[in-house]
């Protein structure tokens, strides 16, 4: 006697979701092969993952471990107290020039943002911006006894650029 087309003799597997085990599926993970459903799949770029292959990891630019903190906090501090320092030199120097009091803040925000990057080796991050902003806060407070008290409002937007720019550098 002979089979009809399209059957056979042996019985089928049927593969079950090893999240979900009441599910059938024909699909596994393209990189541990376990057996996945629609429901809990993952896309990658290589193919469906299951829920523990297809987690992300953070990119390596985003990825600061503690040491990459600490050396950015030395950093900071440094910028805090060289650009605090050069801050109440170019006051005593350029001292009734309210529009140039703004150079300073730009300049150490500049530095900040620049500074730290180069020491964590380009990494970004909140923490690293927070630090950064610190250290052309920093730099403005050790410069406050220097500044002149007329243009006030103008120094407090001028540090605002400046965090700007070390905020933009390291976030």
């Amino acid at each position: 006697m002979e089979q009809p087309t399209g059957t056979t003799s042996e019985p089928q597997h049927v593969a079950h979701c090893n999240w979900h085990p009441s599910v059938e599926t024909g699909l596994s993970c393209s990189q541990c092969g376990r057996n996945i459903c629609a429901r809990c799949l993952v896309q990658a770029s290589v193919g469906i993952r299951c829920p523990d292959c297809g987690q992300g990891t953070r990119m390596p630019t985003f990825d600061v471990q503690s040491s990459h903190y600490a050396k950015a906090v030395g950093v900071g501090v440094g910028v805090a107290l060289g650009g605090g320092i050069l801050w109440v030199i170019f006051n005593a120097i350029f001292a009734g020039f309210g529009i140039l009091s703004a150079v300073p803040a730009i300049g150490v925000g500049w530095a900040a943002g620049d500074l730290i990057s180069k020491s964590v080796n380009a990494k970004r991050g909140t923490g690293l911006a927070w630090i950064g902003a610190g250290s052309v806060i920093g730099a403005y407070v050790i410069s406050l006894p220097s500044s002149p008290t007329s243009g006030f409002l103008f120094s407090i937007i001028a540090v605002g650029i400046g965090i700007y720019l070390a905020v933009q550098r390291l976030r």
